[in-house]
């Protein structure tokens, strides 16, 4: 019965030893990738306020170029 309990017990240590395994490496990943999602981000808006830009002056976008259109 002791022996059963305490098999219980590694079993239960696993699991929660994996689970904080699985936490940790997400975080990593995270920690890891962080600059480049903010690069991307940022890339994002550069490409948004150039789009308004571009707009604003009279091109348009259309097959990978822009056309002016005035």
């Amino acid at each position: 019965m002791n022996d059963n309990l305490e098999l219980e017990s590694l079993a239960q240590e696993i699991k929660d030893t994996e689970q904080k395994l699985i936490n940790l490496r997400k975080e990593y990943r995270d920690q890891r990738t962080a600059g480049l999602r903010a690069a991307l981000e940022a890339r994002n808006e550069a490409d948004a306020m150039i789009r308004e830009e571009m707009k604003a002056l009279g091109y348009r976008y259309n097959n990978f170029t822009w056309r002016n259109i005035a």
